[in-house]
């Protein structure tokens, strides 16, 4: 028997005919993690195509269900994460950690970096397994070396002290978080811009540097990310009036009430 027909003939004792509701009160412990993990199929086409939407706007989540179960025993490898997804957090039907391990990882060793990183999520908030980071930092690597960049944030993350839970056997390594927010940036993540900018500006860890904090700040103030809009208007009010407005007026576009108050200052003084 060939290795696909093992793994089909697998996935049809995986996976069942019928999904169980999620609660309709959902217990603390469903509410956690909820948000834990991403999905494959996410907004390529727009906002409404994404799996998350789909999801939402179901009448009959079940009606999702089969047609997901369906294009995993014909071998699409999403469809296997994003169920492996759904029923570790448990927002859309009821939450079985172990199925999702196990339909993750099956994902992840087909090329998944999506699986790798939800494998990374349930080793970190340890959803129906023990909390190690270790474990966390292994695989989100193993996502960021498969394509995703945004792995690298959650690697910084990862090494920052503050998000760490204390009674966890972890080394913390700001300068390896840098590392890491350095790696995502220069891939293209956007959060990962902002931390890198942040850093280099304030020499945080890192040699002070604002030209390149200018760099990648700009472009991530440039893909919405508000707090790097913020800390260009802060850092250029007084240096550069007509770059300030600029990201100022960007800032409050998004919604920023630091940048607000700094043009309310400005005609006050003007």
């Amino acid at each position: 028997m060939s290795a696909v027909s093992n793994i089909h003939s697998l996935l049809e004792r995986l996976l069942p005919e019928r999904i169980v509701p999620a609660q309709a009160r959902p217990e603390r412990g469903q509410r956690m993690f909820a948000g834990v993990g991403m999905p494959s199929q996410r907004a390529i086409l727009g906002e409404s195509f994404s799996l998350v939407n789909r999801l939402d706007e179901a009448v009959d989540v079940q009606s999702v269900f089969i047609d997901l179960r369906r294009q995993a025993l014909d071998g699409s490898v999403a469809a296997l994460n994003d169920l492996g997804w759904i029923w570790l957090n448990g927002k859309y039907w009821h939450a079985d950690p172990s199925l999702a391990s196990h339909l993750l990882r099956m994902a992840a060793l087909q090329g998944s970096a999506a699986a790798w990183f939800n494998l990374g999520q349930q080793h970190y908030f340890g959803k129906g397994i023990g909390i190690s980071y270790t474990q966390a930092a292994q695989h989100y690597q193993q996502a960021f070396e498969r394509g995703m960049a945004h792995a690298a944030a959650a690697l910084g993350d990862l090494y920052e002290e503050e998000v760490c839970d204390s009674v966890v056997s972890w080394q913390v390594d700001p300068v390896e978080a840098y590392q890491w927010f350095l790696r995502g940036a220069q891939r293209g993540d956007a959060r990962c811009r902002f931390e890198a900018g942040y850093r280099l500006l304030h020499g945080l860890h890192v040699e002070r540097d604002s030209r390149a904090a200018l760099y990648w700040l700009e472009l991530a103030a440039s893909a919405e990310v508000m707090q790097a809009a913020e800390e260009l208007a802060v850092h250029l009010s007084g240096r550069d009036r007509v770059r300030y407005q600029e990201w100022r007026d960007k800032a409050i576009q998004m919604g920023s009430t630091l940048a607000l108050t700094m043009k309310l200052e400005d005609q006050l003084q003007g």
